[in-house]
């Protein structure tokens, strides 16, 4: 019985962990998360030694279908940009950390894993 338990909760921990890379940065004595704003996420890069090196427009989020015009059309007013902004951070004793932040509309949805920069 402990073993099977042990297996249930060894299967969940791996599968939240593989799940979701990060949910926050650490930057300085302040931290970005999922949820943040993009203004929010500036402002902690400007205050803590970290600066965006790139950004890329992937595309638009679309409203679902059940918001659909009557007239058969998209409706694409709901329509949000997707962005990724490139970040580099300032690290520990290496040098700095990028990381991929992808937002819907201006809102921070999904951090991606920290590499170290070119």
């Amino acid at each position: 019985m402990k073993k099977i338990l042990l297996y249930i909760y060894l299967i969940i921990l791996l599968s939240v962990l593989s799940e979701n890379p990060a949910i926050a940065l650490k930057c300085g004595n302040d931290q970005i998360q999922e949820g943040d704003t993009t203004w929010e996420v500036r402002t902690v890069l400007t205050n803590n030694g970290g600066k965006i090196i790139g950004k890329e427009y992937t595309g638009l989020k679309r409203a679902p279908e059940n918001y659909a015009s009557d007239t058969g059309g998209a409706d694409i007013s709901n329509a949000k940009k997707i962005e990724k902004w490139f970040i580099s951070l300032p690290g520990g004793s290496g040098g700095p950390l990028c990381y991929e932040l992808t937002f819907i509309g201006p809102v921070l949805k999904k951090i991606g894993s920290g590499v170290e920069c070119d």
